[in-house]
């Protein structure tokens, strides 16, 4: 569902992102965890393109959504003389060097020197058919981030129906009808008309789900949605996302809970350094982690 693809984010001379590829497929629950400056929350908005990425390609549904010149669309690239003459130079076919023949093709402008002159039209009609527009990722992957971001001078309701409504996805009435509904479900009917104001830290990542939700995404993505909570307050949150779990949402979450990640994960991401340095089902990770850095980490937060 999702592929990234030798990833880069920069922050001026800052690496934050090198070189990470990872598959996320329909139905998952995928984990991130690893220590604090390592990337993760990074990588996670570079999934929706809150940043977009210094380098690399993310696809969804097998659209790309990350920018590219049409020139140098992956799948354009491939289908040249050009690619297929350096690829056999390279004097062997794998994902590596079909990566390394594509880098040098960008790095040189090579196409535009070397292809006939319908590809141009070529390119441009490709990159149509293959690529994803931003405001269409985000209505397709909801996010709940880690202080909330709810509008304090609107009502949970307004806060929950706006984004339906101003996208001119739901009329008013079936918007409304939307939020009550996700608002039973997680036991938070009865705040509609109050302001975030009023809530505790638990209730107001609750409503944020919901908020979300209300988008009716196809994955969601949480940024650390505990971190900024009371200990007591944690339960019912996860409680939440165990239900969307049991629901088979696709789901990627960054999260320092341990239990969680355990219980609920389909599959567990270990960044460090920027880079995703060991994955795994739950059951091998936690048990029989192979990265000595891995070890580390764990000795220290189990």
């Amino acid at each position: 569902m999702i592929s990234v693809r030798n990833v880069y984010k920069k922050f001026g001379s800052l690496e934050v992102l090198h070189s990470v590829s990872c598959e996320i497929e329909k139905g998952e629950i995928v984990v991130i965890i690893g220590p604090s400056g390592s990337g993760k929350s990074t990588l996670l908005r570079c999934l929706n393109l809150l940043e977009e990425p210094t380098w690399g390609e993310i696809w969804f549904d097998d659209k790309l959504i990350t920018p590219v010149d049409p020139y140098l669309h992956p799948d354009l690239i491939e289908r040249t003389e050009t690619f297929r003459s350096l690829l056999a130079a390279e004097g062997v076919d794998n994902p590596t060097a079909r990566a390394r023949v594509i880098a040098k093709i960008r790095q040189e402008d090579l196409l535009k020197k070397h292809e006939g002159a319908d590809f141009k039209a070529q390119s441009q009609k490709l990159f149509r058919d293959n690529f994803l527009p931003t405001n269409q990722v985000r209505q397709r992957m909801g996010m709940v981030f880690q202080h909330f971001n709810l509008f304090n001078n609107l009502t949970i309701l307004q806060n929950i129906t706006l984004a339906p409504i101003q996208l001119k996805l739901k009329t008013k009435e079936e918007a409304i009808d939307t939020a009550e509904k996700y608002l039973s479900r997680v036991g938070l009917l009865d705040k509609k008309d109050v302001y975030p104001s009023t809530l505790s830290g638990g209730q107001k990542q609750r409503i944020a789900i919901v908020r979300a939700l209300a988008m009716e995404p196809e994955v969601m993505l949480f940024d650390e949605p505990t971190s900024a909570l009371d200990p007591e307050m944690v339960g019912e949150v996860l409680d939440v996302m165990k239900e969307l779990a049991r629901d088979k949402m696709t789901m990627v979450i960054v999260t320092h809970e341990m239990g969680f990640a355990r219980e609920v994960g389909s599959r567990v991401l270990f960044m460090d350094g920027g880079r995703i340095t060991e994955e795994n089902t739950p059951q091998e990770f936690f048990s029989h982690p192979k990265n000595p850095r891995t070890i580390e980490f764990l000795s220290k937060v189990l």
